[in-house]
């Protein structure tokens, strides 16, 4: 169940074959979330989820590339990462969440490995659910604060 995610090398490498577009990588990384949920939604994958995830960032802060022996959330937005080489501010997440990173614990991505961390099966599949929803529409922003989604004000 854990090759629903893929790891670092191929999602980047299905990005670049996918035309390496905003919308590839939108596409892509809704693809990592649902194998996340995919993940999330099984008994026996969540807890390995949870074993990986517990193991992993006592040794490493840094896991995108480590997939499946660590887990960091940012390997679900690699495409949107390497869109923007890595500039939040120009991301259409980063946009969104007042310029913050995704490395931030309360940023969009962030918030999923904070979810994992201490357990919160139910939470994180609500919040993989908006996380979709925020990626297809361009009038959701995340209030990293508050860490709940809002619709932009005109």
């Amino acid at each position: 169940m854990l090759d629903k995610l893929l790891n670092y090398n191929n999602i980047y490498q299905q990005w670049l074959n996918n035309g390496s577009t905003k919308e590839a990588a939108i596409e892509l990384t809704i693809q990592q979330l649902d194998g996340l949920e995919e993940i999330a939604s099984n008994d026996e994958s969540w807890y390995e989820l949870l074993e990986i995830s517990a193991r992993g960032r006592n040794y490493d802060a840094w896991l995108a590339m480590d997939w499946p022996d660590g887990f960091d959330e940012l390997l679900l937005c690699v495409p949107l990462c390497k869109l923007v080489s890595w500039e939040c501010g120009k991301c259409t997440v980063g946009e969104r969440q007042e310029n913050n990173s995704c490395a931030h614990d309360y940023s969009l991505f962030g918030y999923i490995g904070e979810l994992v961390k201490n357990g919160m099966r139910d939470e994180l599949l609500e919040h993989i659910k908006g996380t979709r929803k925020f990626l297809k529409n361009e009038g959701f922003q995340w209030n990293i604060h508050k860490c709940e989604f809002e619709m932009n004000s005109l």
